[in-house]
């Protein structure tokens, strides 16, 4: 390539042999450094510059191309193309991600390289354009082919040193692995957090490069199947069941909304209230179907009670939900439901914006798409966010039935140690520092506020004439401050060995709610204490009530919940109805339905 007249002695002189692979390990670093401009998406060159103040992410996205580029120059014996095949192994990928940045705001991860047809149905979807970043690259890479085809043409006259220098570089390499699986450096020596919000993981994503984070991300591609696990033997246990279709006549609206660390601390016996502020709550429990709710999260990571209660799969079969996956959503879809639901913050929060529509969601509203200029803020609170909940749910299209499934954001830590936001204290704190008690009564301060608008909703939904179900549970327990300093500060045992500290420290409560209608059409009156439930069963508890058999997946959950209603993350799955349930929900999981 490229071939002009020289010196066949100076061809292969040891001194032109080095220069060459100099000049194409050189050409790795210029193909890095490219990938990690690309990899800044709208920020440009300003996230460019943060790379350069922290050497580790300098390193671990240079650090590839570079020993690409090496091993390459090794085995063609030409730099120039040891510069082609590394430039076409990382850019490729590198656009994939700047393309799909642009596109839908979401990163390419390993595991979308399972996605072949949703890849080509994203072509199909999206333009894909020639920008100015990409024209650069282009002369960039032109020039780069030039000078390395004519002054970088030392090559080896033996085959034998070269192939073995090649696998001696291979083998250093795999020293590095560690650097690029480790949660410890991806998540503290990496941050990089000054243009981003350390809350998305798309903007945490770009905030260390491409390749780097796309590496780390091989780990979590692959979803091992459980030990003696045999998809034949999964699909016939779930083909002994059928989809139920649910009569027309039988179809009731369901509108659930998930609260955002919204848990009773009545129940807590080492509290002594100086008011009730749970009053309206305990009023709803009364009118309806309540019971513990068992989490398998604690202060935070909200999107596993979201999408356990969605899918009804176990923590252990929870990823990154990629492509168009099995949920409870798809049923209710299926069965002509209209999809749809809200949260007052960010759609980038979770993901939410591409994983909500793999799980079925006609449509979503976030703050930048509907709350937001309501508000004129970024954060929509309870005592506007439920109105507007209302408000969607009676401007629905009313010939078909509806789903609705929202998050409240109110109530979410941490909770302010240095300012009260109450007048009076909510609980007795004399025996705790002035931090503790801030922290208790600024959080029981949004638990009070959060109670009052839940309940003026219910009534108000509960009031409509359409048969209706209200669904109301907490994600999780609040955090009350590093290692539950506040709990231990208040008597109040989370110590997870013992079943009160267990029960205290994973628990909230779930509500089940339902107008006349829906009674007269389910048969049901709504009413009681219910079983305790982990929150990916709990869906079912919603369809018992609503007299609906549900999805052939549900059916099967049904009769694992008759022995085991509360299956943890801290369980073993290898006994017993638990591992029956950890190989179905594995096959489910394989194998969209819909």
């Amino acid at each position: 390539m490229f071939a002009y007249k020289l010196d066949d002695e100076k061809l292969h002189s040891r001194g032109y042999i080095i220069f060459s692979f100099i000049c194409a390990v050189f050409g790795g670093f210029m193909c890095g450094l490219y990938s990690m401009y690309f990899a800044t998406g709208t920020y440009g060159l300003s996230m460019l510059a943060t790379y350069f103040k922290n050497p580790l992410i300098l390193l671990l996205n240079l650090a590839p191309p570079m020993i690409f580029s090496a091993i390459f120059y090794l085995l063609c014996n030409r730099a120039v193309w040891s510069y082609v095949i590394t430039n076409a192994i990382i850019i490729i990928p590198s656009l994939i991600n700047y393309f799909k940045m642009s596109f839908r705001n979401d990163c390419f991860i390993a595991e979308d390289m399972t996605l072949v047809v949703e890849s080509k149905k994203m072509l199909e979807t999206y333009k894909l354009f020639i920008d100015k970043r990409i024209w650069i690259y282009l002369a960039l890479l032109a020039v780069g082919c030039l000078c390395l085809g004519f002054l970088a043409r030392g090559r080896f006259r033996r085959k034998a040193p070269r192939l073995i220098s090649a696998g001696a570089v291979f083998i250093a390499s795999l020293f590095m692995i560690p650097l690029y699986t480790s949660d410890k450096i991806y998540e503290n020596k990496t941050q990089n957090n000054s243009l981003i919000n350390q809350w998305s993981e798309t903007q945490i994503y770009i905030s260390k490069g491409f390749i780097y984070p796309f590496l780390h991300s091989v780990k979590n591609a692959f979803h091992p199947a459980p030990t003696g696990y045999s998809e034949k033997d999964a699909a016939d246990i779930l083909a002994k069941y059928e989809d139920e279709i649910i009569p027309d006549n039988k179809k009731i609206n369901i509108v659930c909304v998930m609260l955002e660390a919204y848990s009773d601390f009545s129940r807590f016996k080492e509290l002594t209230f100086t008011e009730d502020i749970y009053e309206k709550y305990h009023e709803l429990e009364e009118m309806g179907y309540s019971g513990t709710l068992i989490t398998d999260i604690f202060a935070g990571d909200t999107r596993i009670s979201e999408r356990e209660f969605l899918t009804g799969m176990p923590y252990a079969r929870l990823d990154n939900f990629v492509k168009t996956s099995n949920s409870h959503v798809w049923y209710l879809k299926n069965n002509g439901y209209v999809t749809e639901g809200s949260h007052p913050c960010y759609a980038w929060f979770y993901n939410r914006q591409n994983i909500n529509k793999n799980l079925g969601f006609d449509n979503y509203y976030f703050s930048e798409n509907y709350y937001k200029p309501l508000t004129g803020g970024d954060i929509t609170w309870d005592a506007r966010l439920f109105p507007e909940m209302l408000s969607i749910y009676k401007s629905r299209d009313k010939s078909k039935p509806y789903f609705s499934y929202s998050i409240t954001y109110q109530g979410h830590g941490p909770y302010e140690s240095g300012n009260a936001y109450f007048e009076t204290p909510y609980v007795v704190s004399d025996h705790v520092s002035e931090a503790d008690r801030n922290i208790m009564n600024n959080y029981l301060n949004t638990q009070k506020s959060t109670t009052e608008e839940l309940y003026k909703f219910a009534n108000e939904m509960l009031a409509t004439k359409e048969p209706l179900v209200l669904v109301f549970f907490g994600d999780h327990k609040p955090w009350m401050g590093n290692a539950g300093i506040v709990y231990n500060s208040y008597g109040i045992n989370i110590d997870t060995s013992t079943e009160e500290g267990f029960i205290n420290y994973y628990s909230t409560r779930y509500l089940i709610l339902a107008n006349e209608a829906a009674k007269r059409i389910s048969g049901n009156d709504f009413k009681g204490e219910g079983e305790p439930l982990s929150v990916s069963f709990l869906m079912n508890k919603v369809f018992e009530l609503c007299g609906y058999k549900g999805s052939a997946y549900m059916q099967f959950l049904a009769d694992i919940i008759k022995d085991e209603p509360i299956i943890h993350r801290t369980d073993s799955l290898t006994d017993g109805k638990k591992q029956l349930y950890d190989y179905v929900s594995y096959y489910y999981r394989k194998n969209y339905a819909y």
